[in-house]
């Protein structure tokens, strides 16, 4: 989007995932005709929104539940030891 186009403002989200959940990721944003982008921003929005109003299916907050392992199995550093820690 240009620069003072009028547009709402984007910012940029990046994440790094296995190869076998990438192309989970591309085959299904295929089946729909959607991009990689549009379908992980349509299912961030329904996943957000299922968690707001308590309608996610398995035992409500389960699945948004980190993997029991520390920052440096998850990231291969410390440097996103934050994200873990409360």
């Amino acid at each position: 989007m240009a620069v003072g186009s009028g547009g709402p403002r984007r910012v940029r989200l990046s994440i790094d995932v296995d190869p076998e959940l990438r192309r989970r990721v591309k085959i299904a944003a295929a089946e729909r005709d959607l991009s990689v982008k549009s379908y992980l921003e349509l299912v961030l929005r329904q996943a957000l929104e299922a968690d707001e109003q308590g309608t996610v299916e398995e035992e409500p907050g389960t699945w948004l539940t980190p993997p029991e392992r520390s920052s440096e199995q998850a990231w291969g550093s410390g440097r996103d030891r934050r994200y873990w820690e409360t």
